[in-house]
């Protein structure tokens, strides 16, 4: 299997470098659960489904709970969860409330990283990555841009 791309074209007018060429743009043709990873997970591995479930629940419950703690959670081969803020400007430190101030809360992510034999640092998860133009004769269609 491949990660699809489809061609999408700039009509942003603020980008004047860029402005009217083609880029691909990845295309995501549907969502895995977390119920399917584990039944994925169990044909490889010898732990069975239940288990591995049991243990993915855990993890997002404790990785929730870290990182309310103000701590980033690394896990190795997959990256470094984070949480961070939006906040609305004041004029005078003095003058920040948190509870008035923050707008939101979100969780930043930030991939493990291999370097190549050229010196560049790219994502682990998409090591190996075969990418194909997507093709509308294969009956694939692609997401509207939002």
């Amino acid at each position: 299997m491949a990660l699809f791309v489809k061609l999408v074209q700039n009509i942003d007018p603020l980008t004047p470098r860029a402005f009217g060429l083609w880029f691909g743009r990845a295309v995501h043709l549907e969502t895995i659960t977390l119920k399917e990873l584990a039944t994925t997970m169990q044909e490889n591995c010898t732990v069975k489904r239940s288990d591995i479930l049991a243990v993915l629940a855990e993890l997002v419950d404790t990785m929730k709970y870290e990182m309310q703690r103000g701590r980033k959670v690394s896990i190795d081969g997959l990256g470094t969860f984070r949480l961070g803020v939006h906040s609305r400007g004041v004029t005078l430190p003095q003058e920040f409330r948190p509870e008035r101030d923050i707008i939101d809360t979100h969780v930043l992510f930030l991939p493990e990283k291999y370097q190549t034999n050229d010196g560049r640092r790219l994502d682990i998860l998409a090591k190996g990555t075969e990418v194909k133009r997507l093709s509308e004769k294969k009956g694939l269609k692609p997401f509207r841009d939002s």
